[in-house]
Order: structure tokens, then sequence, then C-alpha cells
């Protein structure tokens, strides 16, 4: 009996280390593709089902003519996973500010472009989500290293220009293009190693002031922006806790509110029904 445990253990065991090495296997393959979302479990468990449905979303939108809503951006693009209409493609450690930029590190315009095709530009929308990590880092980075010579205005109206070279880039090449504001800043006093963090009040006003002025953007453009911050921030520019999937994303609750946006943007020119 304590022999059949043991030889249990160890199948179970190496079964383990097999499913890991697999998962990363599985992990670099989607490397090269441009989205490392999943952790290796998720490759392995969750990955063959999101492939799933979309292949059945895929069928849904070519039988009603309706419109897949592709998600692309970076981690904030979980809430939308396995919600219909919205198709993933995940760029990791993307910014806004060099979206646009060739040869990036996180080489997010080539892999951007990668996605493109995949599109249905007749049928389908872009929902573009990035700029959280250029509010909670970046900005008041570059600010400090510039002693404050450079003001966080201005750095904003930078990174603003530069993610809307994206932005109509995309639009000017026949995509119905729309963009999801970031999340309002956590609460919590991050604790890094990088040299410089802004308290939680001053990157929930960088927050703020960023969704300020991408929605002003948007909207001089005619770009349907989804003001994620008018529903999910709190009196103080902080995400509601019925809003908070952890220290910085935003959960599902936002979904149906992104939803609804796009159907009233699109109203006249995608069918949801």
């Amino acid at each position: 009996m304590i022999g059949k445990v043991t030889r249990g253990f160890l199948f179970l065991f190496h079964m383990k280390g097999f499913l890991f090495k697999i998962g990363i296997a599985l992990r670099k393959w989607l490397e090269k593709r441009g989205s490392i979302y999943f952790a290796y479990t998720d490759v392995i468990f969750k990955y063959p089902w999101l492939c799933l449905f979309n292949a059945c979303l895929l069928l849904k939108a070519k039988l009603s003519a309706t419109p897949i809503v592709h998600v692309i951006g970076d981690s904030h693009v979980r809430p939308f996973v396995f919600r219909i209409p919205f198709m993933i493609h995940h760029i990791s450690q993307a910014t806004a500010y060099n979206l646009n930029k060739d040869n990036s590190f996180s080489q997010s315009k080539r892999y951007l472009n990668s996605f493109l095709p995949r599109v249905d530009n007749t049928r389908d929308i872009l929902l573009l989500v990035f700029g959280e990590i250029d509010a909670r880092v970046h900005i008041y980075a570059q600010y400090r290293k510039n002693d404050g010579t450079i003001s966080i205005e201005q750095i904003i109206d930078a990174t603003v220009e530069k993610y809307g070279e994206t932005i109509l880039r995309l639009r000017d090449d026949g995509f119905a293009v729309s963009v999801h504001g970031i999340p309002p800043a956590a609460k919590k006093q991050f604790v890094s190693n990088l040299p410089f963090m802004g308290s939680p009040e001053e990157r929930s006003e960088i927050s703020r002031k960023f969704n300020q002025k991408l929605g002003q953007f948007c909207r001089f453009n005619r770009i349907p922006y989804i003001d994620v911050q008018s529903i999910s921030a709190d009196a103080n520019g902080f995400i509601k806790d019925d809003y908070l999937a952890d220290e910085v994303h935003l959960n599902g609750k936002i979904v149906p509110f992104a939803r609804k946006s796009l159907v009233e943007a699109f109203k006249d020119s995608k069918n949801f029904d």
C-alpha cells in the first residue's frame, strides 16, 4: 500500500515537471507571436480553451455579421478574457509612448502590426488598451529625472501625442478604432526598486490628467473613447474597491460599461444585435 502511494506521488511529481516543460515551450512560442499574457500553468489549462472560445467567436461573427472587438493592449486587457464579443491580443510591457516606435524594448509596434491581418476591418473594431504603466511609473520618473524642468503636464501631453500617432495611423489605415482609458490609480503605496515612484496622490493626479488629455485627443479626432475614470474612480481619484481586481487592474465589472460604450459609439456602422 505504501509503495503504491509512493509511486503515485512520484508519478504526480514527474507529471508536474512534464507539464511545466510543456508550458515553458508553449510560452516561448507565444512570446514569438507577441503574447506572453499567460503563466505556464495558464498555457496548459487556459490557453486551449481560449483558442476554442476565439474560434467560436469567429464563427459567430461570420454567421451573424456581428463585429469582434479586438482588444489590443498590455495586462489591462485581462477583464475581457472569455467575454463576448472581445478577442484578446496581449503585448507585454508595452507603453503608450513607444507604441509607434520601431524596435522598442517590448517590440510593441511589430506585435501590434502582426495582429492586424486577423482583423476584418469592414466588420470588426479595435480597442486599444495602453498607458497605465506610463501613468503609474514613466511619467513621474521622467519628471524626476529632469529635475522638474519639464512639467508633468508637458510629459503627459507628449505621451498622449505619441500614443495618438498609433491611434491615427490605424484609423487612417481603415480600421474602426476605439480607445480604453487607463484605470484610476491604486491607493497602495508601492515599494519599488525603481529610482522614482510617485506617492498614491501623485499617481492619482497623473492618471486623472492622462485620462483627461487622452479623452480630449480622442474627441477632437472623433475616436470613440471609453471613459473608465468616470465610473471606476472614487472622489479622490483612486480605483473604487468594487472595480479593483488587484493592486493596479480593473476587474470584469468594467466590461459591460465598455461594451455599452462601444455599442453606442458604433451604432450607425456596426451590427451588435
